[in-house]
């Protein structure tokens, strides 16, 4: 018997030493200083949490300093927004009597609550945890009750291996060949000012701006070569910060080897001017145009005649001036053979 008891001892204390250690992890209302392992925390101050209403940054003293983001004014705008990249989630914040609404969470659409009240001032708690989260990125907003006259942020936990995604990212770029360049469309970015087109000949970069768009989610650069490749990626710009780059997006422009266009240009005198070019002549035309109506470029364009011209002459050319172009069609054909 005593050596049953022995033996049962030694292989419990054998069984012990080759299982993991697992300490107890934190549960909701707990106060939780640092992150516990398998979690990466995130401060409120990281610029990928947006706020919306009447936030303000603090900086806290005592046993645990830190900073929060709050409000002390009710706002029905009072909310903060962020996108991650993970399969879990933790809220840590104050808990106090000045905390008596619920706070509602939305995570992909999916909405519940979490009371950050206690009859105690307790800093650095953890008062909302989500697992077993999709693999991959979610969106994330925090909505505060509209008559709350508090509310606040101290910290999100993610995996460990996560991410915070930058939330003014364009997204969605695409580049399509068309008979005028390459085309670039994206998707539209809250609140974005302005986006920058940046443009490289080789996946991955380094990237030059070629373009700042105030109006609109389109681009068409013009400025290309037949056979080269292009790779493209999209900036916004939002209460003066530039996000992180789009997807890549590329494309090929190919001219094609028979058609031609007529460009027919109206100056504001009336007098219509015709000419049978190139689909590469065009583009260089046009190109000129808009950097012109940018601010940029020469006053003025040749464009060659070509079997236009008359008499024994080696070329002529009629020189466009900008500011006396009202209109211009541009009328793309394929010659008979």
């Amino acid at each position: 018997m005593k050596k049953r008891l022995l033996y049962g001892l030694i292989f419990t204390i054998i069984l012990a030493t080759l299982m993991p250690f697992s300490a107890s992890a934190a549960t909701v209302g707990q106060q939780l200083p640092t992150e516990e392992p398998g979690w990466h925390r995130i401060d409120d101050t990281d610029r990928n949490i947006l706020y919306y209403g009447n936030f303000a940054h603090h900086t806290l003293s005592g046993n645990y300093a830190n900073t929060e983001t709050y409000f002390t004014s009710a706002s029905s705008s009072n909310s903060i927004h962020f996108k991650f990249r993970g399969t879990k989630l933790r809220i840590i914040s104050n808990k106090y009597t000045i905390y008596p609404k619920p706070t509602t969470i939305t995570i992909d659409g999916s909405s519940e609550t979490y009371s950050t009240y206690d009859t105690k001032l307790t800093r650095m708690v953890l008062v909302y945890e989500k697992n077993g989260l999709t693999e991959g990125d979610h969106d994330v907003i925090i909505t505060f009750d509209p008559t709350a006259t508090y509310g606040q942020l101290d910290a999100i936990d993610i995996d460990a291996n996560g991410s915070l995604l930058d939330i003014n990212q364009p997204n969605n770029l695409s580049a399509e060949t068309v008979s005028q360049g390459i085309a670039l469309n994206w998707d539209s970015v809250p609140d974005a000012s302005s986006y920058n087109v940046k443009r490289a000949t080789a996946s991955g970069g380094p990237y030059t701006t070629i373009a700042s768009v105030t109006a609109g989610t389109y681009y068409t650069d013009t400025n290309v070569t037949s056979g080269t490749t292009y790779y493209y990626v999209i900036t916004s710009f939002v209460n003066g910060n530039e996000s992180s780059a789009s997807n890549e997006a590329y494309a090929t422009p190919q001219a094609p080897e028979n058609d031609r266009v007529l460009l027919t240009i109206t100056l504001i005198s009336g007098i219509e001017k015709e000419y049978d070019l190139s689909i590469t002549e065009v583009n260089d035309f046009i190109a000129w145009y808009e950097e012109k109506a940018s601010g940029t470029g020469t006053a003025s364009y040749a464009i060659d005649k070509h079997d236009n011209n008359k008499g024994p002459y080696k070329s002529r050319k009629d020189y466009m001036i900008f500011d006396k172009i009202m209109t211009f069609e541009v009328s793309e054909y394929t010659p008979v053979q």
